[in-house]
């Protein structure tokens, strides 16, 4: 245009004055180009995690929309299942979320019917957060939480191709995404070790030892404690006999038992013969168990092994003489076979009158086993 314009006339400034005209013509401002973009400005960097968050819709997956949260500074995702993305709903969700993570102190949506809503906007202004909505149809200006909308649906969709459920694959996602280590985060940290300060533990850590536990000195509560109901250490080993205290029908009663290990300082695994049954009690839940010392019934009667010094005293005669009779020593192990050395627990009979008075019977010590009352055995506390 400016070439034909100089072609025939010409006048100072003449193609400033034609660029101008252009410039101002309504109707080629409607068809020009766009312009070419302008330098990027990235959002600032927060100075603390959960401080600035970005929030946006995904969906529909398999009928299900998703609400994503992302931290701008820790990277630390939120992902919420929904089928109603109202804006009651949407209200609901992040009320869900702070009450986890706490408030934020500025969010950053979309123009979306559910963020630009009354009851949205009353929501941030009661909690003090500040909305700031990007300009329509530019997700460039909520790129962080755009990112993820996209690194979240196609790790769904490489999960799900090896026969995962989706909501399995959807914690599976959250659980590696969340311990990875972000390049654009500070320090090149994990979301995790920066909101949380700790790294997550997953399947990857069996690789190393397992954590060592220590006991901690006795604490004021244990010894407060100990001092007020008067406890007493109690230790069982493996192989010990137990009352354990078995629970059923809101009723209990003490099952006799035997302790095959021990799990931890006061836990026990504790088997149950009569019942067949594993059970885990603690120490509070046991007592001493004592095996009863007298037959129940006579085919758990146990035989007593008998002197055979008793045996002839109890017929009135004497081992030498009673040697004599039967031909000397080399005849006693005879008189043991013909004697039952093994008879039922019993006091000895006494002695025939006539033969005490033809031969008075010699002083000896007594054999019977001598016991002591049950009163004087020792106490325990159970």
């Amino acid at each position: 245009m400016r070439s034909i314009a100089r072609s025939y006339v010409y006048w100072p400034g003449i193609d400033e004055q034609i660029s101008q005209r252009v410039r101002a013509c309504v109707e080629c401002s409607r068809a020009a180009k766009t312009n070419t973009k302008t330098n990027l400005e990235s959002w600032p960097v927060p100075e603390k995690p959960w401080q600035r968050l970005h929030a946006d819709y995904a969906g529909p997956v398999d009928g299900n929309y998703y609400l994503i949260v992302v931290d701008a500074f820790s990277k630390w995702p939120e992902v919420i299942s929904t089928k109603r993305i109202t804006a009651s709903a949407t209200v609901a969700m992040f009320r869900e979320i702070f009450a986890r993570n706490g408030m934020t102190e500025t969010l950053v949506t979309d123009n979306g019917t559910q963020f630009a809503s009354e009851e949205f906007e009353t929501f941030c202004s009661n909690q003090g957060i500040l909305h700031l909505r990007t300009p329509p149809y530019h997700p460039q200006s909520n790129g962080l939480a755009e990112r993820f909308v996209d690194t979240f649906k196609r790790g769904l969709r490489k999960i799900t191709t090896g026969g995962e459920p989706l909501r399995e694959a959807i914690d599976t996602f959250l659980l590696c995404y969340r311990s990875t280590p972000c390049r654009s985060a500070p320090d090149g940290k994990s979301p995790a070790e920066l909101l949380l300060g700790r790294r997550l533990r997953t399947a990857l850590d069996l690789l190393r030892p397992p954590t060592s536990f220590y006991k901690q000195p006795e604490s004021k509560q244990e010894i407060q404690f100990n001092r007020k109901h008067g406890t007493k250490a109690l230790n069982y080993d493996v192989n010990d006999l137990v009352w354990t205290k078995v629970h059923r029908n809101n009723t209990w009663s003490w099952e006799p038992g035997q302790i095959l290990e021990r799990i931890g300082r006061v836990i026990y695994n504790v088997w149950l013969p009569e019942k067949r049954n594993l059970v885990r009690s603690h120490t509070n839940q046991l007592r001493k168990r004592y095996e009863s010392e007298q037959p129940t019934s006579p085919v758990q009667q146990q035989s007593t092994q008998i002197p055979l010094s008793i045996l002839l005293d109890s017929c009135g005669l004497s081992q030498p003489s009673a040697e004599q009779a039967i031909g000397g020593p080399s005849q006693l192990p005879l008189l043991n076979q013909l004697i039952p050395t093994e008879v039922p627990r019993r006091a000895p009979s006494k002695p025939p009158r006539a033969a005490t008075q033809q031969q008075p019977s010699q002083l000896r010590q007594s054999s019977r086993v001598r016991r002591t009352p049950v009163r004087y055995e020792p106490y325990h506390l159970f």
